[in-house]
Protein backbone atom coordinates (compact mmCIF):
# COMPACT_ATOMS: atom_id res chain seq x y z
CA UNK A 1 0.00 0.00 0.00
CA UNK A 2 3.14 1.99 0.69
CA UNK A 3 4.51 1.36 -2.79
CA UNK A 4 0.96 1.89 -4.22
CA UNK A 5 0.24 5.46 -2.39
CA UNK A 6 3.55 6.87 -3.19
CA UNK A 7 3.22 5.89 -6.74
CA UNK A 8 0.06 7.47 -6.80
CA UNK A 9 1.37 10.91 -5.21
CA UNK A 10 4.50 11.30 -7.26
CA UNK A 11 2.47 10.71 -10.19
CA UNK A 12 0.16 13.54 -8.97
CA UNK A 13 3.40 15.61 -8.78
CA UNK A 14 3.84 15.39 -12.13
CA UNK A 15 6.70 12.88 -12.58
CA UNK A 16 6.86 10.55 -15.58
CA UNK A 17 6.43 6.61 -15.12
CA UNK A 18 9.97 6.56 -16.08
CA UNK A 19 10.78 8.72 -12.87
CA UNK A 20 8.58 7.00 -10.96
CA UNK A 21 9.90 3.81 -11.48
CA UNK A 22 13.23 4.69 -11.07
CA UNK A 23 12.50 6.29 -7.74
CA UNK A 24 10.97 3.85 -6.74
CA UNK A 25 12.53 0.46 -7.91
CA UNK A 26 9.93 -1.02 -9.58
CA UNK A 27 8.66 -1.90 -13.09
CA UNK A 28 7.43 0.37 -15.25
CA UNK A 29 4.47 -2.08 -16.05
CA UNK A 30 3.86 -1.80 -12.39
CA UNK A 31 3.64 1.94 -12.30
CA UNK A 32 1.46 1.67 -14.77
CA UNK A 33 -1.07 -0.86 -13.10
CA UNK A 34 -0.81 1.20 -10.22
CA UNK A 35 -1.52 4.49 -12.05
CA UNK A 36 -4.61 2.38 -13.60
CA UNK A 37 -5.93 2.12 -10.09
CA UNK A 38 -6.73 5.70 -10.69
CA UNK A 39 -9.00 5.12 -14.09
CA UNK A 40 -10.79 3.15 -11.66
CA UNK A 41 -11.06 5.93 -9.36
CA UNK A 42 -11.56 8.97 -11.82
CA UNK A 43 -8.85 10.92 -10.55
CA UNK A 44 -7.34 13.71 -13.34
CA UNK A 45 -3.49 14.77 -12.71
CA UNK A 46 -5.41 18.26 -12.55
CA UNK A 47 -7.60 17.35 -9.81
CA UNK A 48 -6.88 17.75 -5.40
CA UNK A 49 -6.16 14.42 -4.20
CA UNK A 50 -9.04 13.15 -1.96
CA UNK A 51 -8.59 12.71 1.70
CA UNK A 52 -5.46 9.62 2.41
CA UNK A 53 -7.66 7.97 4.24
CA UNK A 54 -10.46 7.78 1.86
CA UNK A 55 -8.00 6.74 -0.74
CA UNK A 56 -6.66 4.53 0.87
CA UNK A 57 -9.78 2.76 1.37
CA UNK A 58 -11.02 3.10 -2.47
CA UNK A 59 -7.91 1.55 -3.39
CA UNK A 60 -8.11 -1.42 -0.63
CA UNK A 61 -11.54 -1.93 -2.76
CA UNK A 62 -10.54 -2.06 -5.70
CA UNK A 63 -7.35 -4.39 -5.49
CA UNK A 64 -9.60 -6.81 -3.31
CA UNK A 65 -11.75 -7.26 -6.40
CA UNK A 66 -8.69 -7.79 -8.70
CA UNK A 67 -7.16 -10.29 -6.00
CA UNK A 68 -9.92 -12.53 -6.45
CA UNK A 69 -9.30 -12.93 -10.00
CA UNK A 70 -5.41 -12.66 -9.87
CA UNK A 71 -3.25 -16.08 -10.41
CA UNK A 72 -0.05 -17.01 -8.80
CA UNK A 73 2.59 -16.77 -11.50
CA UNK A 74 4.38 -20.20 -12.18
CA UNK A 75 8.26 -19.61 -10.18
CA UNK A 76 7.50 -22.55 -8.05
CA UNK A 77 7.59 -25.16 -11.48
CA UNK A 78 9.90 -23.82 -13.04
CA UNK A 79 12.21 -24.77 -9.91
CA UNK A 80 11.07 -27.85 -9.96
CA UNK A 81 13.57 -27.95 -13.13
CA UNK A 82 16.49 -26.14 -11.33
CA UNK A 83 19.08 -28.38 -12.00
CA UNK A 84 18.34 -29.01 -16.04
CA UNK A 85 18.66 -25.64 -16.02
CA UNK A 86 21.55 -24.79 -14.52
CA UNK A 87 23.04 -27.69 -16.96
CA UNK A 88 21.43 -25.77 -19.84
CA UNK A 89 23.35 -22.55 -18.54
CA UNK A 90 26.40 -24.28 -19.34
CA UNK A 91 26.18 -23.53 -22.69
CA UNK A 92 27.63 -19.61 -22.98
CA UNK A 93 24.77 -19.18 -25.93
CA UNK A 94 21.89 -20.07 -23.98
CA UNK A 95 19.42 -17.73 -23.03
CA UNK A 96 16.09 -17.27 -20.83
CA UNK A 97 14.14 -17.65 -24.13
CA UNK A 98 15.99 -20.78 -24.85
CA UNK A 99 15.52 -22.02 -21.68
CA UNK A 100 11.89 -21.34 -22.20
CA UNK A 101 11.61 -23.00 -25.13
CA UNK A 102 13.17 -26.49 -23.57
CA UNK A 103 11.38 -26.76 -20.81
CA UNK A 104 8.22 -26.60 -22.98
CA UNK A 105 10.13 -28.93 -25.52
CA UNK A 106 10.75 -31.65 -23.28
CA UNK A 107 9.03 -31.59 -20.04
CA UNK A 108 5.28 -30.31 -21.52
CA UNK A 109 5.70 -26.86 -18.68
CA UNK A 110 3.29 -24.44 -20.36
CA UNK A 111 4.30 -21.00 -18.44
CA UNK A 112 4.61 -17.51 -19.67
CA UNK A 113 8.16 -16.37 -21.20
CA UNK A 114 8.03 -13.65 -18.96
CA UNK A 115 8.03 -15.83 -15.86
CA UNK A 116 10.85 -17.96 -17.07
CA UNK A 117 12.76 -14.80 -17.85
CA UNK A 118 12.25 -13.72 -13.77
CA UNK A 119 13.38 -16.61 -12.77
CA UNK A 120 16.93 -16.96 -15.15
CA UNK A 121 17.71 -12.87 -13.37
CA UNK A 122 17.11 -14.53 -10.20
CA UNK A 123 18.73 -17.13 -10.07
CA UNK A 124 21.53 -17.19 -12.35
CA UNK A 125 22.52 -13.61 -13.04
CA UNK A 126 24.63 -12.39 -15.31
CA UNK A 127 27.95 -10.16 -14.73
CA UNK A 128 28.47 -7.59 -16.94
CA UNK A 129 31.26 -4.38 -17.14
CA UNK A 130 30.46 -1.81 -14.50
CA UNK A 131 29.55 1.49 -16.52
CA UNK A 132 27.95 4.50 -14.51
CA UNK A 133 26.03 7.65 -16.56
CA UNK A 134 26.45 11.07 -15.33
CA UNK A 135 23.14 12.57 -14.09
CA UNK A 136 23.14 16.40 -14.39
CA UNK A 137 19.30 18.15 -13.21
CA UNK A 138 17.72 21.45 -14.17
CA UNK A 139 17.32 24.27 -11.82
CA UNK A 140 15.00 23.31 -9.05
CA UNK A 141 14.90 19.86 -9.77
CA UNK A 142 16.73 17.92 -6.77
CA UNK A 143 18.64 18.15 -3.84
CA UNK A 144 20.70 14.84 -2.30
CA UNK A 145 21.11 14.91 1.79
CA UNK A 146 23.52 12.94 3.50
CA UNK A 147 25.13 12.48 7.44
CA UNK A 148 28.73 12.03 7.81
CA UNK A 149 31.38 12.03 10.88
CA UNK A 150 32.34 15.47 11.69
CA UNK A 151 34.50 14.35 15.41
CA UNK A 152 33.84 15.43 18.59
CA UNK A 153 32.42 18.72 19.75
CA UNK A 154 31.43 20.24 22.48
CA UNK A 155 27.91 20.04 24.09
CA UNK A 156 27.29 23.18 25.78
CA UNK A 157 23.81 22.35 27.23
CA UNK A 158 25.57 18.38 28.57
CA UNK A 159 29.02 20.49 28.97
CA UNK A 160 31.06 17.66 27.28
CA UNK A 161 32.35 17.00 24.45
CA UNK A 162 30.31 14.56 22.16
CA UNK A 163 30.20 12.78 18.58
CA UNK A 164 28.99 15.30 16.22
CA UNK A 165 27.23 14.38 12.90
CA UNK A 166 27.23 16.75 9.84
CA UNK A 167 24.20 17.00 8.05
CA UNK A 168 24.63 18.11 4.31
CA UNK A 169 22.28 18.99 1.75
CA UNK A 170 23.24 20.14 -1.75
CA UNK A 171 21.47 21.69 -4.37
CA UNK A 172 22.25 19.21 -7.28
CA UNK A 173 22.21 22.32 -10.37
CA UNK A 174 24.19 24.62 -8.72
CA UNK A 175 26.01 23.00 -5.68
CA UNK A 176 25.03 25.16 -3.08
CA UNK A 177 24.84 23.64 -0.20
CA UNK A 178 23.50 23.38 3.80
CA UNK A 179 25.40 22.16 6.16
CA UNK A 180 24.58 21.51 10.24
CA UNK A 181 26.12 20.34 12.94
CA UNK A 182 24.20 17.97 15.16
CA UNK A 183 24.35 15.19 17.92
CA UNK A 184 21.91 13.15 16.65
CA UNK A 185 21.28 11.06 13.20
CA UNK A 186 17.14 10.89 14.89
CA UNK A 187 13.87 11.62 13.67
CA UNK A 188 13.98 14.69 15.28
CA UNK A 189 17.04 16.16 13.99
CA UNK A 190 16.84 14.47 10.45
CA UNK A 191 13.12 16.60 10.32
CA UNK A 192 14.33 19.82 12.26
CA UNK A 193 17.66 19.74 9.58
CA UNK A 194 15.36 19.11 6.79
CA UNK A 195 13.01 22.24 7.62
CA UNK A 196 16.51 25.05 8.38
CA UNK A 197 17.49 23.85 5.50
CA UNK A 198 14.51 24.81 2.62
CA UNK A 199 14.83 28.16 4.81
CA UNK A 200 18.64 28.45 4.11
CA UNK A 201 17.82 27.99 0.75
CA UNK A 202 14.44 30.39 0.36
CA UNK A 203 12.72 27.14 -1.16
CA UNK A 204 11.93 23.50 -1.53
CA UNK A 205 13.46 21.38 -4.47
CA UNK A 206 11.26 18.95 -6.51
CA UNK A 207 12.88 16.15 -5.57
CA UNK A 208 15.53 14.89 -2.39
CA UNK A 209 17.84 11.88 -2.76
CA UNK A 210 18.43 10.18 0.63
CA UNK A 211 20.97 7.45 2.00
CA UNK A 212 18.74 4.78 3.43
CA UNK A 213 19.03 5.45 7.58
CA UNK A 214 16.63 4.52 9.62
CA UNK A 215 15.35 8.19 10.04
CA UNK A 216 14.41 8.78 6.08
CA UNK A 217 13.55 5.04 5.51
CA UNK A 218 12.34 2.48 7.21
CA UNK A 219 13.47 -0.39 5.36
CA UNK A 220 16.40 -0.04 3.58
CA UNK A 221 15.72 -1.69 0.06
CA UNK A 222 15.52 -0.19 -3.31
CA UNK A 223 12.26 -2.83 -4.02
CA UNK A 224 10.41 -1.33 -1.11
CA UNK A 225 11.70 2.04 0.16
CA UNK A 226 9.31 2.45 2.75
CA UNK A 227 9.48 5.79 3.45
CA UNK A 228 9.60 6.96 7.33
CA UNK A 229 6.06 7.60 8.24
CA UNK A 230 7.57 11.01 9.97
CA UNK A 231 9.55 12.19 7.04
CA UNK A 232 6.62 11.56 4.65
CA UNK A 233 4.59 13.90 6.61
CA UNK A 234 7.28 16.19 5.98
CA UNK A 235 7.30 15.41 2.78
CA UNK A 236 3.43 15.89 1.90
CA UNK A 237 3.64 19.02 3.73
CA UNK A 238 6.13 20.52 1.92
CA UNK A 239 5.25 19.11 -1.50
CA UNK A 240 8.42 17.22 -2.54
CA UNK A 241 9.35 13.75 -3.77
CA UNK A 242 11.41 11.84 -1.54
CA UNK A 243 13.98 9.25 -3.69
CA UNK A 244 16.03 6.83 -1.91
CA UNK A 245 19.40 5.51 -3.48
CA UNK A 246 20.01 2.06 -3.78
CA UNK A 247 21.85 0.47 -0.50
CA UNK A 248 25.51 0.87 -0.27
CA UNK A 249 25.36 2.84 -3.79
CA UNK A 250 27.38 6.03 -2.83
CA UNK A 251 27.12 6.82 -6.87
CA UNK A 252 23.43 7.38 -7.04
CA UNK A 253 23.99 10.63 -4.62
CA UNK A 254 28.05 11.52 -5.99
CA UNK A 255 27.21 15.43 -5.47
CA UNK A 256 26.74 14.91 -1.87
CA UNK A 257 29.06 12.05 -0.71
CA UNK A 258 31.78 14.61 -1.83
CA UNK A 259 31.06 17.20 -0.10
CA UNK A 260 31.42 15.27 3.50
CA UNK A 261 34.61 15.15 2.66
CA UNK A 262 34.95 19.23 1.49
CA UNK A 263 33.15 19.34 4.83
CA UNK A 264 36.02 17.72 6.55
CA UNK A 265 38.84 18.98 4.46
CA UNK A 266 37.93 23.09 4.04
CA UNK A 267 35.70 23.51 7.10
CA UNK A 268 36.85 21.56 9.88
CA UNK A 269 40.66 20.38 9.50
CA UNK A 270 42.67 22.67 11.66
CA UNK A 271 40.12 24.97 13.13
CA UNK A 272 38.78 24.49 16.44
CA UNK A 273 35.43 25.60 17.83
CA UNK A 274 34.15 27.03 21.18
CA UNK A 275 31.19 24.61 20.94
CA UNK A 276 28.52 23.21 18.28
CA UNK A 277 26.81 26.34 17.72
CA UNK A 278 30.13 28.19 17.44
CA UNK A 279 30.62 25.49 14.20
CA UNK A 280 27.52 25.42 12.87
CA UNK A 281 27.61 30.16 12.51
CA UNK A 282 31.22 29.49 11.05
CA UNK A 283 29.65 27.05 8.64
CA UNK A 284 26.62 29.59 7.56
CA UNK A 285 30.07 32.01 6.74
CA UNK A 286 32.05 29.57 4.61
CA UNK A 287 29.25 28.16 2.25
CA UNK A 288 28.44 31.56 1.64
CA UNK A 289 31.63 33.73 1.57
CA UNK A 290 33.91 31.04 1.05
CA UNK A 291 33.36 27.91 -0.49
CA UNK A 292 29.95 29.05 -2.18
CA UNK A 293 32.19 32.00 -4.10
CA UNK A 294 35.25 29.29 -5.38
CA UNK A 295 34.67 27.71 -9.18
CA UNK A 296 33.27 24.49 -8.61
CA UNK A 297 35.91 21.95 -10.02
CA UNK A 298 32.57 20.19 -12.42
CA UNK A 299 30.25 22.99 -12.90
CA UNK A 300 32.92 25.34 -13.74
CA UNK A 301 31.03 27.95 -12.31
CA UNK A 302 30.58 29.42 -8.53
CA UNK A 303 27.93 27.78 -6.41
CA UNK A 304 26.40 30.62 -4.31
CA UNK A 305 26.16 33.27 -7.40
CA UNK A 306 24.57 30.30 -9.66
CA UNK A 307 21.76 29.69 -7.00
CA UNK A 308 21.12 33.35 -6.78
CA UNK A 309 21.06 33.89 -10.35
CA UNK A 310 18.99 30.84 -11.30
CA UNK A 311 18.02 28.23 -9.06
CA UNK A 312 16.73 30.17 -6.12
CA UNK A 313 13.68 30.99 -8.38
CA UNK A 314 13.08 27.45 -9.40
CA UNK A 315 12.35 26.45 -6.14
CA UNK A 316 8.87 25.77 -4.49
CA UNK A 317 7.60 28.15 -2.61
CA UNK A 318 7.72 27.34 1.27
CA UNK A 319 4.05 26.69 2.79
CA UNK A 320 2.51 29.43 5.04
CA UNK A 321 1.27 27.30 7.28
CA UNK A 322 4.56 25.51 9.58
CA UNK A 323 4.98 22.13 9.85
CA UNK A 324 3.71 20.33 12.92
CA UNK A 325 6.35 17.92 13.67
CA UNK A 326 4.69 14.51 14.51
CA UNK A 327 5.67 12.09 16.73
CA UNK A 328 5.55 8.20 15.42
CA UNK A 329 5.33 4.87 17.50
CA UNK A 330 4.37 1.52 17.37
CA UNK A 331 2.38 0.15 20.34
CA UNK A 332 0.80 -2.91 21.16
CA UNK A 333 -3.02 -2.63 22.61
CA UNK A 334 -2.95 -3.98 26.30
CA UNK A 335 -5.92 -5.93 27.86
CA UNK A 336 -6.65 -3.09 29.67
CA UNK A 337 -7.70 -1.65 26.18
CA UNK A 338 -5.08 1.18 26.11
CA UNK A 339 -2.20 1.55 24.35
CA UNK A 340 1.24 3.58 25.85
CA UNK A 341 2.35 6.45 24.27
CA UNK A 342 5.07 9.16 25.29
CA UNK A 343 4.17 8.14 28.90
CA UNK A 344 0.19 8.41 28.62
CA UNK A 345 -2.66 6.51 28.04
CA UNK A 346 -4.84 5.90 25.05
CA UNK A 347 -8.25 3.77 25.15
CA UNK A 348 -9.13 1.44 22.12
CA UNK A 349 -12.01 -1.10 21.21
CA UNK A 350 -11.68 -4.67 22.83
CA UNK A 351 -11.40 -5.94 19.55
CA UNK A 352 -7.92 -4.65 18.98
CA UNK A 353 -5.97 -5.89 22.26
CA UNK A 354 -3.53 -7.84 21.31
CA UNK A 355 -2.48 -5.84 18.07
CA UNK A 356 0.10 -3.74 17.17
CA UNK A 357 -1.10 -0.42 15.57
CA UNK A 358 0.47 2.52 14.25
CA UNK A 359 0.10 5.83 16.79
CA UNK A 360 0.63 9.24 15.41
CA UNK A 361 0.76 12.19 18.17
CA UNK A 362 0.84 16.00 17.03
CA UNK A 363 0.55 18.55 19.56
CA UNK A 364 -3.15 18.42 19.31
CA UNK A 365 -4.04 15.03 18.52
CA UNK A 366 -3.68 11.24 18.75
CA UNK A 367 -4.46 9.26 15.75
CA UNK A 368 -4.55 5.58 15.56
CA UNK A 369 -3.87 3.64 12.68
CA UNK A 370 -4.35 -0.64 11.88
CA UNK A 371 -3.13 -1.44 8.31
CA UNK A 372 -2.85 1.83 7.08
CA UNK A 373 -6.53 2.72 8.28
CA UNK A 374 -7.46 4.90 11.29
CA UNK A 375 -9.19 3.45 13.49
CA UNK A 376 -9.18 6.11 16.58
CA UNK A 377 -8.81 9.42 17.39
CA UNK A 378 -7.99 11.31 20.65
CA UNK A 379 -6.66 14.45 22.29
CA UNK A 380 -3.33 14.51 23.26
CA UNK A 381 -3.11 13.91 26.96
CA UNK A 382 -2.11 17.47 28.86
CA UNK A 383 0.49 15.87 31.21
CA UNK A 384 2.40 12.42 31.62
CA UNK A 385 0.40 9.70 33.10
CA UNK A 386 -2.89 10.96 32.07
CA UNK A 387 -5.74 8.27 31.00
CA UNK A 388 -7.18 9.18 27.80
CA UNK A 389 -10.21 6.49 28.20
CA UNK A 390 -13.42 6.67 25.70
CA UNK A 391 -15.84 4.14 27.62
CA UNK A 392 -17.25 3.14 24.81
CA UNK A 393 -14.75 1.16 24.10
CA UNK A 394 -15.30 -0.91 27.10
CA UNK A 395 -17.59 -4.25 26.57
CA UNK A 396 -21.33 -4.12 27.62
CA UNK A 397 -20.71 -6.02 31.26
CA UNK A 398 -17.33 -3.57 31.80
CA UNK A 399 -18.71 -0.80 31.06
CA UNK A 400 -21.72 -1.34 33.72
CA UNK A 401 -19.22 -2.06 36.37
CA UNK A 402 -18.09 1.42 35.47
CA UNK A 403 -21.45 3.43 35.46
CA UNK A 404 -22.87 1.20 38.32
CA UNK A 405 -26.07 3.16 40.03
CA UNK A 406 -27.29 2.38 43.15
CA UNK A 407 -30.08 0.49 41.96
CA UNK A 408 -27.93 -1.70 39.98
CA UNK A 409 -25.58 -2.23 43.25
CA UNK A 410 -28.87 -3.45 45.24
CA UNK A 411 -29.87 -6.27 42.85
CA UNK A 412 -26.23 -7.19 42.89
CA UNK A 413 -26.12 -7.12 46.67
CA UNK A 414 -29.17 -9.28 46.68
CA UNK A 415 -27.29 -12.27 44.92
CA UNK A 416 -25.15 -12.48 47.35
CA UNK A 417 -26.63 -12.72 50.63
CA UNK A 418 -29.44 -10.16 52.62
Amino acid sequence: MNEVMETIYQWHEGRKIKQISTSLGIDRKTVRKYLGLLNELTIGRGDPLPDEQELIGRVREIMAERAATYQAPGIELVGCYRDDIERWFEDSNMTAKQVWRLLKENYQINVAYTTVKRYVRKEFPRTSPHVTVRIETPPGDEAQVDFGYAGFMYDPVMQKKRKAWAFIMTLSYSRHRFVRFVFNQDIPSWLDCHERAFAWFGGVPSRITLDNLKSGVVKPDIYDPLVNYAYADLERHYGFVADPAKKGDAEQKGKVERAVATVKQQLLAGRTFIDINDANERARVWLREEVGQEVHGTTKRKPYPVFLAEKKQRLKLLPLVPFERPLWKKCTVHPDHHIVFDKSYYSLPTRYIGKKVWVKGTYKTLEIFLDHERIKMHPRAPLPGTFMTDQTDYPPEKLAYLMATPTWCRKKGRRLRP
